[in-house]
């Protein structure tokens, strides 16, 4: 789904899309973890398939090699699911390792679900890749 340049970014950062997640859904680098992060909510809310998969660091536990499996059930996730809001709590970096603690309210099949992640990044050739995520405690 594309968005308009002058709509509300989908990451709820109350920037304008074009102010936001579009440059990096259009292959600019993140230069946060939290930046990345919130790409990738965007991605999932509008169906940005290559954006996750591009994203997604080889050796994360989400990472398939099957590329075109990965991507179909990606989609499937996408397209069942309303990504209501996000809410970040904090992040950090230390050096080329990042972390972002967040929760995303999601809806599938008429039920909420509130999601809370503590996620992990690294930063490849200048590039921030999200690696794996923990439930927050």
């Amino acid at each position: 789904m594309k968005l308009p340049p002058n709509q509300a970014c989908p990451c709820d950062s109350g920037k304008k899309f074009k102010k936001c997640c579009r440059r990096i859904l259009e292959g600019s680098p993140a230069t946060t973890p939290e930046m990345l992060m919130r790409s990738r909510y965007t991605a999932y809310a509008t169906g940005e398939i290559d954006h996750i998969l591009a994203t997604t660091h080889p050796q994360s536990p989400h990472h398939q090699a099957d590329q075109e499996r990965w991507r179909q059930e990606t989609r499937q996730f996408c397209e069942q699911t309303v990504f209501a809001r996000l809410e970040v709590q904090s992040s950090r970096e230390d050096g080329d390792q990042g972390w972002v603690l967040f929760t995303a309210h999601l809806e599938q099949a008429g039920q909420k679900i509130p999601m809370q992640e503590h996620s992990s990044f690294l930063r490849v050739d200048g590039r921030w890749l999200y690696v794996r995520a923990e439930p927050a405690d």
